[in-house]
């Protein structure tokens, strides 16, 4: 992570020192700073997304397809306060032999009730002193729906939680349909054979 805060913070500089040389001591033609402006400008929300996975705060983004669940914490829905509730999951992504891959990471999901009942049982399991392994079925996760559609859902469901009908700025939604969601107890990680 470090690495990759480095990259960004030269990448900026980089970027800066051109587009400063650009606009104050070059004798280019005013279209070609104001191309230049206008594309540092555009890439501000694809660096946003990208330092959003660096920020310190649980991932708001998709879960993995594969990963050890270590603990969760549940907020449920206040009507008084108008807070839609959020569960929050801390997982270490498995890869297709059950090795753990990276360093565990939170996450955060949009409360609903079936969910709840999942994160529920499993944390029982959990506490219980059981290694829980879940999955996401990655071929279920998108609906058939036109695009138009998915936009006017997600509105729908965006005015339903926030009492005054609009998302906080630089609030990203990630909708989750709990169903694709699927625990079990941890398979030990697949050992190569040894050699005869």
């Amino acid at each position: 992570m470090t690495l990759t805060i480095l990259t960004l913070t030269a990448a900026y500089a980089l970027v800066v020192s051109f587009l400063a040389y650009l606009v104050l001591l070059s004798r280019l033609h005013w279209v070609f700073k104001g191309l230049a402006t206008a594309a540092t400008i555009a890439l501000i929300p694809l660096t946003f997304d990208a330092v959003g996975e660096l920020r310190g705060m649980p991932s708001d983004g998709p879960i993995p397809p594969s990963f050890r669940m270590l603990w969760a914490e549940i907020v449920e829905p206040n009507q008084l306060q108008g807070e839609s509730g959020r569960v929050f999951l801390w997982l270490q992504q498995l890869d297709s032999d059950n090795y753990p891959v990276g360093q565990p990471r939170a996450y955060q999901l949009p409360y609903s009730e079936d969910l709840r009942i999942k994160i529920n049982e499993v944390m029982g399991d959990i506490a219980a002193g059981e290694d829980i392994q879940g999955t996401v079925d990655v071929e279920e996760t998108l609906p058939e729906a036109t695009a138009e559609a998915l936009a006017q859902e997600i509105e729908g469901e965006i005015s339903d939680g926030q009492p005054t009908g609009s998302a906080s700025v630089g609030q990203r939604f990630y909708m989750f349909d709990p169903s694709v969601l699927t625990f079990g107890t941890a398979p030990a990680p697949v050992t190569p054979e040894k050699p005869q």
